[in-house]
């Protein structure tokens, strides 16, 4: 299939278009899930929920970490539900039936927006033009939601086919269409963020459901996929990685694609592997120390990147091409701050 370009329909594009009158690229939040882990280590983040079960538990310590990526200053904010689903929340006793489930995936989504309007109200005082951030609503991969790492790898147990991996994704984007639905949420969300995406097949599996979707009528905000690997000429699953961006930009309803959850000196050769098929804005946000996902552990303190030198490379990784750039896991609100400072430095030039 060809990559079709992007159209004007999607929210984000006047959000780049000012960047680049400006000089500077849009700038995402940080790590979530690891950042409350690491800030709030009584917080329990078993039960295969990780953040989207703390989300229910501690709901302030969400919000609070919106608010805070915010003020770091960060156009786009992601919610707290990488890894939620139906059979997750059921799975670990947060909720008994479907409508459960879609309340607590609502109330999750709903403290993204909370913190935006916070912030606006008390940056309106003082900046009253300034630009209403937007707000993403995360969603993993299904190895995410499987607790097993194979997000990483692509190689999902469990007996789970192709066809699974189609109708996982199916099921969860009716399940957020019901929530976004709601009075609290329309209208409120602004694009959809596919993280952490190790294959061409599952980004296939997550066309497929966006375009069935809007054939019977259900239109999701415009999405992004993200694809995580190791190394740079090919996904987690270890296809061409020049594949998996023609297989996630075959649909209008994708409307940027990118790379997460990846270590940052496989960044620039990524970039521009991606680019060269590409024909939508990509989306840039590693990880801020090395994550070695096949054992489930992180690298040493040695691989850690501190908040100047990671907005050193992010502003190199703009400058070859990457239009939105933040952080994934142990990035925190002071990287987002540092790579907002260095972004509004060029855009002063």
């Amino acid at each position: 299939m060809l990559a079709h370009s992007q159209t004007s329909s999607s929210p984000l594009e006047p959000l780049l278009a000012a960047a680049r009158s400006e000089g500077r690229p849009v700038i995402l939040d940080g790590g979530f899930g690891q950042l409350i882990a690491d800030e709030y280590p009584e917080l329990d983040q078993s039960g295969g929920m990780w953040v989207s079960g703390v989300a229910i538990r501690a709901p302030s310590a969400i919000r609070d970490a919106h608010r805070r990526y915010l003020e770091a200053g960060a156009d786009i904010i992601t919610t707290a539900t990488y890894q939620a689903s139906a059979g997750g929340y059921v799975a670990a006793g947060l909720a008994a039936t479907e409508a459960d489930a879609d309340a607590l995936l609502a109330a999750t989504v709903a403290l993204a927006v909370e913190a935006r309007a916070q912030f606006i109200q008390a940056r309106s005082e003082a900046e009253p033009r300034q630009r209403r951030p937007l707000v993403a609503v995360s969603l993993g991969s299904v190895g995410a939601t499987l607790g097993d790492c194979s997000e990483y790898t692509g190689k999902f147990g469990q007996g789970l086919t192709t066809q699974g991996v189609y109708e996982f994704h199916l099921q969860r984007f009716a399940m957020l269409a019901r929530c976004l639905s709601t009075a609290e949420l329309r209208g409120q969300i602004d694009l959809l963020a596919m993280e952490t995406i190790p294959s061409a097949e599952e980004a296939t599996a997550i066309v497929r459901a966006l375009d069935q979707l809007s054939r019977d009528g259900v239109e999701l905000p415009a999405a992004w996929i993200a694809f995580t690997t190791p190394v740079a000429n090919q996904t987690g699953l270890g296809e061409p990685i020049e594949d998996a961006v023609r297989a996630a930009t075959s649909s209008p309803r994708v409307c940027a694609v990118g790379i997460n959850c990846v270590p940052t000196h496989v960044v620039p050769e990524l970039l521009a592997n991606m680019a060269r098929v590409s024909l939508v804005p990509v989306v840039c946000y590693p990880n801020g120390q090395t994550w070695q996902g096949s054992v489930n552990e992180w690298g040493d303190a040695s691989t850690q990147v501190s908040p100047a030198d990671y907005a050193k490379s992010a502003m190199e990784w703009a400058q070859n091409g990457a239009l939105v750039v933040g952080g994934c896991c142990k990035t925190t609100p002071e990287h987002i701050r540092s790579l907002a400072d260095a972004a509004a430095a060029i855009g002063n030039i």
